[in-house]
């Protein structure tokens, strides 16, 4: 008698361990379904914020730029006016080119970094905040010892 006890104790026990099991996994896809669904929310609006920010710049510069061309049709003629906008835009458009990865990839990069790894992240900044502080630390010491 006392080894059947045994045996349903253990049978108990694992249907216990496997129901807590099951409890687990479904509790942690849950939470992996809410990360997914935060980052990927925060993602988009970041996305959508930078679509609003381009298209309310290019009607800010397309009401600009026909200002300019009237004034400047005033002073000159049309033809002047547009080839003088013209080479500003062609400019423009050379100077955001060349510059293109300090603009918008490395800022995209971090931010969509900080997104999704944020712990990770956090922990790099810390970690540089720190190294920094004692570079400043050695260097000040190192000074005033030498002094």
């Amino acid at each position: 008698m006392d080894i059947l006890g045994k045996f349903t104790k253990k049978s108990e026990r694992s249907e216990k361990t496997w129901a807590d099991t099951k409890t687990y996994f479904s509790q942690r896809y849950d939470l992996l379904k809410l990360e997914f669904l935060e980052k990927s929310s925060q993602l988009l609006s970041v996305i959508f914020s930078m679509l609003i920010v381009i298209v309310c710049a290019l009607v800010v510069l397309i009401y600009l730029s026909s200002a300019i061309i009237h004034w400047i049709t005033l002073a000159l003629n049309a033809a002047w006016a547009y080839t003088i906008i013209c080479m500003v835009f062609v400019g423009i458009i050379v100077f955001v080119l060349s510059k293109k990865d300090i603009l918008f990839v490395k800022p995209l990069i971090r931010k969509f970094s900080r997104i999704m790894y944020k712990d990770e992240v956090e922990e790099v900044e810390t970690e540089n905040v720190v190294r920094d502080v004692q570079d400043e630390y050695s260097t000040k010491k190192g000074g005033a010892n030498e002094q």
